[in-house]
């Protein structure tokens, strides 16, 4: 019931605005145009008595009846047909300077006139003049006019006028056909108001006011509500809506509304959604310091189309998701470092028990060289299982020539970031540590160090390798990636040749950086882009 009397309020409401908004400029309207024609209709009478006036004075035969000093029977005549054809005129007065009548419309009036007495003294300094006298009729709107002889003295004047009853009956003639107009246009206010309240029900698609705001506000709620941010968009890709949790992983703090979405997400393909029409679901960006997925859908709608992006954060599901993938890859890595100590404390003992003291030395010093923490590191930087088990291994096969291999402490490896498969990517780091620990083992340096670096993020892969050998000579640097060239012997030469292959197919670039005596590095770069 409550909601019914809210919504019908609100009908209420705006119709009523609608009809007073209607009513009050066509009061306005009606008000400002009677006045207008009163006005006009006061200045057109005063110009029908000033003319009338005007027209008598310049008769000749009024100017010689004031002249002889008394009543001309025939100007009374012509006179009298002439304010009998003037409608809208009451009375035309003919009088000498004295003051003396000459000539009235009503004859039967009598005795003398009823003016100031100053008339004469005025037409003196000005030919005519209109003013309101009153009279024993009422009050008159009256125009004198001067009449000179021949000789161009002031022998008279001529007064023509009308009562101010007539031109207010005449005025409220005029209110009475505006007021039947203004209730005529009400009328239509009322009709028109009505029918823009229908119309507007009509677009709302039965929809009433008070449903759609009641619908808005739980709306907007409910997309507040929700941990994925929700951007609206239209086709050129400005932002029409932004929930709460999209303005965060935007980091705005103000509504971005009419702001353009690619300023703000740079890698937002909205506008190619809307032209093409069609969406793209789960692509993994990185927005801020944040990693998310991205989907955008395209909306049609009858007042044209738009996009909605919707942004699902996986940085703490993948932070989760990494320390459990990092806490069971370091388990099965630290079980398969016990298994091979264990192996490597059997070999210690046949050593021993055979009498061959120095060897056993050796490989205890060299078997110190892989630590339990450098094992862990591993594992926690690299959290590909495959990768981190070669490295691993390589380390340990690295430990029995005195070759310490570690990995760089800033490197990041994670399976979703991964430009190429885990097959190609352990042919390239078991190939790359396999040469540089050859190179090593054979050169035999001061320094027995090499280092991996294996950076990932989902639009650029970087692998880097160094070592700490006698360096690559410079008349073979432009050969060592062709099949079966090496410098190691023959049936060699197989290692960079498909470490080449692979960074072809997949578009990426390998940077050779080699000075004698001191050390090599290579550096191979993927990119999303090209890959």
């Amino acid at each position: 019931m409550i909601r019914r009397f809210q919504r019908l309020s609100l009908e209420r409401q705006l119709f009523l605005s609608f009809f007073s908004l209607c009513a009050a400029l066509l009061l306005l309207f009606t008000g400002l145009t009677l006045w207008l024609d009163i006005s006009r209709q006061r200045h057109a009478m005063d110009g029908v008595i000033s003319n009338t006036a005007a027209y008598v004075a310049s008769l000749r035969p009024v100017a010689d009846m004031l002249e002889q000093g008394y009543p001309d029977p025939q100007v009374r005549q012509e006179l009298d047909a002439m304010s009998q054809t003037l409608s809208g005129l009451d009375v035309i007065l003919v009088c000498d300077t004295s003051g003396m009548r000459f000539y009235h419309t009503s004859r039967q009036s009598g005795g003398e006139t009823e003016l100031t007495g100053d008339e004469g003294q005025r037409l003196q300094e000005q030919d005519s003049f209109i003013t309101t006298g009153y009279s024993t009729h009422g009050e008159q709107r009256r125009a004198f006019h001067a009449v000179y002889n021949d000789g161009g003295n002031l022998v008279g004047f001529v007064m023509a006028s009308v009562f101010t009853s007539d031109i207010l009956r005449r005025g409220l003639v005029l209110a009475c056909y505006s007021l039947v107009l203004l209730c005529v246009m009400l009328a239509a206010a009322l009709a028109l108001s009505h029918g823009i309240v229908s119309l507007l029900k009509s677009s709302l698609r039965g929809h009433h006011p008070a449903e759609l705001l009641d619908l808005y506000l739980r709306q907007s709620d409910v997309l507040n509500a929700i941990e994925d941010g929700v951007v609206a968009t239209d086709p050129v890709g400005n932002i029409l809506f932004c929930n709460q949790a999209a303005q965060a992983l935007l980091h705005t703090e103000d509504d971005p509304a009419g702001c353009p979405l690619p300023q703000l997400f740079p890698d937002s393909r909205c506008k190619e959604t809307a032209r093409a029409g069609a969406g793209s679901y789960n692509r993994s960006c990185t927005l801020g310091n944040r990693q998310v997925l991205t989907t955008e859908l395209p909306i049609q709608g009858e007042e044209g189309g738009g996009v909605l992006t919707v942004f699902h954060d996986k940085t703490e599901m993948l932070r989760l998701s990494d320390k459990l993938s990092g806490t069971q890859n370091t388990l099965d890595t630290l079980r398969a470092f016990n298994h091979e100590f264990m192996n490597k404390l059997h070999v210690i003992l046949g050593y021993l028990q055979s009498g061959q003291i120095d060897q056993a030395k050796r490989l205890i010093i060299n078997s110190s060289l892989v630590s339990s923490q450098a094992v862990r590191e591993t594992a926690d930087c690299i959290r590909v299982s495959s990768i981190c088990a070669l490295v691993i291994g390589k380390m340990l096969h690295a430990a029995e020539y005195g070759i310490c291999l570690t990995v760089t402490p800033d490197s990041r490896c994670r399976p979703e970031d991964l430009l190429l498969t885990e097959t190609e990517c352990t042919s390239i780091v078991g190939n790359l540590l396999e040469n540089a620990i050859e190179e090593l083992a054979r050169s035999s340096p001061k320094v027995r160090e090499i280092r991996l670096g294996f950076y990932t993020r989902s639009d650029c892969n970087i692998i880097t390798c160094e070592d700490t050998g006698d360096g690559v000579p410079e008349d073979i640097r432009a050969r060592i990636f062709e099949r079966g060239f090496s410098s190691k012997g023959p049936g060699r030469g197989l290692g960079l040749a498909m470490i080449r292959d692979i960074t072809q197919r997949r578009g990426g670039t390998i940077d050779l950086d080699t000075e004698p005596h001191t050390g090599t590095c290579f550096t191979l770069t993927f990119t999303k882009e090209r890959s």
